[in-house]
């Protein structure tokens, strides 16, 4: 019984703790985030590996230049915390909100969906990295502060990467930088 009423308590007090952290102003990006990853229609790296262009079901904005519209999402979660130390152990994906992403249908090509994929796994990536961050860090579930530094800190490389990848492949129509990006990504030198 004893056993249990630490189990309660110690999950209690780590929901309590976490959602101080949300009302942190200097914590709204990472927030902002974890909540895109987990609204709508969102799939992961854990649970579809491979992007088909039925992922991208919300209708194409006419006003814009842009060909297609990947919304990235990047999701930490909490799998368990330390009853006895506190210790959290978390799991990243890289995703997609599919009711947010969109594609107009006279570009759709492979060459195309081979841009989408490289920025749905470079999400991953980032994420994955930051999972290891944190489980390696033997973090304290209660120090909200380190956690959200360290997933902002990802957050950031990724968007620095994926803007990097952007220009270098001309949002996709560089077939030669795509190759050298998939080649990047693969031996971890992103």
């Amino acid at each position: 019984m004893n056993k249990l009423t630490l189990t309660v308590l110690g999950l209690c007090m780590t929901l309590f703790t976490f959602g101080q952290g949300k009302n942190q102003k200097k914590w709204d990006r990472v927030m902002s985030e974890m909540t895109k990853a987990n609204q709508g229609d969102s799939i992961s790296a854990r649970s579809k590996a491979i992007l088909e262009w039925s992922d991208f079901k919300m209708q194409p904005e006419s006003g814009k230049d842009l060909h297609v519209y990947p919304e990235l999402t990047f999701g930490v979660f909490t799998k368990k915390v330390n009853v006895w130390t506190g210790t959290i152990t978390v799991e990243s994906y890289g995703g997609i909100r599919r009711d947010l992403s969109w594609v107009k249908p006279e570009y759709k090509s492979q060459q195309l969906l081979d841009y989408l994929q490289l920025k749905y796994n470079i999400s991953h990536y980032f994420a994955k990295k930051s999972e290891k961050e944190i489980n390696s860090g033997k973090i304290n579930a209660g120090n909200v502060n380190k956690i959200n530094a360290i997933i902002e800190k990802h957050l950031d490389a990724r968007d620095k990467a994926l803007n990097e990848f952007d220009t270098e492949s001309n949002f996709g129509n560089n077939a030669e930088a795509l190759n050298t990006w998939k080649e990047k990504l693969s031996s971890n030198e992103i």
